[in-house]
């Protein structure tokens, strides 16, 4: 008996924490975007989660650290935590009969990540400029979108053909930004485009910028 009795204490610790981790983020995320990264307290994002200061820091460690965990808790999603590569809209990019289908599915299935994940990113980026820690963050992340762009055009372009003035690298380039967080801020946020609206124009324009004609 004790040690199911152990074991259901420790799930409990672990539910708790889990919990606690999930107020932490979202308290974090509406501080960000409110007040910007270097307007953001600690202290206020502890009081926005109903949690002690010294809560937050036995959590997270650090205010940088603690930005960063939303940034990668944003592109991953609360509902149904996955890495975009593991996603069904990946599967179906990889899927697609057409290099034009293919990033159809890519840009359709990153539209609700990027409504998530571009907003605080773009905190982040204004941060990284008088930051050289919130720059280490913002090239981490950035790194890894990066990457993942890279493979999207991998796979794009094993069903056509890219343009014949692009390599690989500078269509990731173009891709990243037709598809990237600042634009589609600027989109959504400053123009106030609706996302399908988004979703719509990157469909029509992303495959005449990188591939050729058919």
């Amino acid at each position: 008996m004790l040690p199911y009795v152990t074991g259901v204490k420790r799930s409990a610790r672990r539910d708790r924490a889990a919990r606690t981790r999930r107020v932490i983020l979202d308290a974090a995320h509406a501080e960000f975007l409110d007040r910007g990264y270097h307007g953001a307290t600690i202290a206020a994002i502890a009081a926005r989660a109903g949690v002690a200061t010294q809560t937050v820091y036995f959590v997270f460690h650090t205010k940088a650290e603690l930005v960063s965990a939303v940034i990668a808790d944003q592109v991953l999603g609360p509902d149904a935590p996955t890495v975009p590569e593991q996603s069904t809209w990946w599967a179906a990019m990889a899927a697609a009969s057409t290099a034009t289908a293919a990033l159809a599915a890519f840009i359709a299935g990153a539209a609700p990540l990027l409504a998530r994940a571009a907003p605080i990113s773009e905190v982040v980026r204004a941060a990284a400029a008088t930051d050289e820690e919130v720059q280490a963050i913002y090239q981490h992340h950035d790194q890894l979108q990066l990457t993942a762009y890279r493979q999207v055009i991998d796979i794009v372009t094993t069903k056509g053909t890219l343009r014949d003035d692009l390599t690989p690298d500078t269509a990731t380039d173009i891709l990243l930004t037709l598809c990237g967080d600042s634009l589609w801020v600027q989109l959504t946020t400053d123009r106030g485009w609706p996302p399908a609206q988004v979703v719509d124009w990157l469909a029509a324009t992303v495959p005449a910028a990188i591939l050729t004609p058919a």
